[in-house]
Formats: structure tokens, C-alpha cells, sequence
């Protein structure tokens, strides 16, 4: 209980860092005259997917697809602990998340096209809002490309920190259900009475 309680305070802790970021002031850039033609967009006054709805979709999607999941599978408390804390690593987390849960990558799930179509359809909708950034002129593709890289990269270095690898056959369950615990190691441990003995059949005791 007390690391998860660490856990969350230090994902509200950054959660914080970036709501203080958000606010302050950007960086002014020069521009130089040669590359005046970069800025000449025209200024699009309703956006295809507003900057709101935007990250409701990056941050609840998780959360919403890591629920349903464990309604259908009904898996056990230790999960659902691990899913809350990584819940909002974004789309890119999703598609890892649902590429383990459906074994994709596994000999059980590999060769299943469904499966691996919804696996990525996260990721495909992560595209699209990129792509409609793209449209309302708010960034380059230089801009989109790199930030799509590095957030599934760090996406993946998230998903790694709570699941096996995506080829392993227990993917789909958290390193935390995967552990056994110390006490049940303790018990599984013979002792001396419940160690068995051989056979005393035809042996007697003798003076020592």
C-alpha cells in the first residue's frame, strides 16, 4: 500500500510539473527572412479535433480500454492497481497494452489479423490526430514525426516497467501477479515433519 501511495504521488507530482510548463511563456524565436514562407498558413479558426478533446482522448482512451478489459476478463486487484498507475501514458500505451492482452506477438495470437488490427487501432487514431494538427496548421511534420517518436518510445519504456515483453507467453499479465509471494515461498519450503521418511519397515532400535 505504501508504494502504490508513492506510486501516485509521484505521477501527480509530474502530472503538476506539466500543468506548471503549460502556462509559462514560450520561447520567442527569431524567424529568419528565408524562412518567412514556413509561417504563411492561413489561420484555421475551428480545428477537425479541438486541443480539449484532444487530450481527453490521449488521457481517457487507456483508462477506458484497461476497464473494459478487466470487466471481460475479470482478472484480479494486483492488475487493476498496475493499470491505474500507467493509465495515462497515452495511445501508444493502449496499442502495447492490447498487443500483450491479445498475444499478437506470441504463437497463440500470431497470424490473427483481427487481433493485431486492435492492437493498433490506437496507434491509427493517434495518426489522425496528428494529421489533423497537420491540416489546421498548429504544426509542421517535422513537429508531429519526432513527438510521435519519442512518445512511443516512451510509451514502450513505460509498458516494460509493468509487463513482460510482448513475445513472452505471460504478456498479458503484470510483472505484480506474475511474483509469488515470500510467505507462499516460506510454505512451499519442506520441514523436518512434513519432510517424507523412508520406509522404517524391519529396522529396530539398538543399544547406543
Amino acid at each position: 500500500m505504501r508504494e502504490l501511495a508513492i506510486e501516485i504521488g509521484v505521477r501527480a507530482l509530474l502530472f503538476g510539473v506539466f500543468v506548471f510548463t503549460e502556462f509559462l511563456d514560450p520561447f520567442q524565436r527569431v524567424i529568419q527572412p528565408e524562412e518567412i514562407w514556413l509561417y504563411k498558413n492561413p489561420l484555421v479558426q475551428s480545428d477537425n479535433i479541438p486541443t480539449r478533446l484532444m487530450f481527453a482522448i490521449s488521457f481517457l482512451t487507456p483508462l477506458a480500454v484497461i476497464c473494459v478489459v478487466k470487466i471481460i476478463r475479470r482478472t484480479d486487484k494486483t492488475e487493476i492497481k498496475e493499470a491505474f498507475l500507467v493509465a495515462f501514458s497515452g495511445l501508444g500505451f493502449t496499442t502495447f497494452y492490447l498487443a500483450g492482452k491479445l498475444h499478437c506477438f506470441t504463437e497463440s495470437g500470431r497470424g490473427k489479423s483481427w487481433r493485431l488490427c486492435a492492437a493498433i487501432l490506437p496507434l491509427y487514431c493517434a495518426m489522425m490526430i496528428a494529421l489533423s494538427r497537420m491540416c489546421d496548421y498548429k504544426h509542421h511534420w517535422q513537429d508531429s514525426f519526432v513527438g510521435g517518436v519519442i512518445g512511443l518510445i516512451f510509451a514502450y519504456i513505460c509498458y516494460r516497467q509493468h509487463y513482460p515483453p510482448l513475445a513472452n507467453t505471460a504478456c498479458h499479465k503484470p510483472y505484480v501477479s506474475l511474483r509469488v509471494p515470500t510467505s507462499l515461498k516460506k510454505d512451499e519450503r519442506p520441514t523436518v515433519d512434513s519432510a517424507p521418511s523412508m520406509p522404517l519397515e524391519g529396522i529396530t532400535e539398538g543399544p547406543v
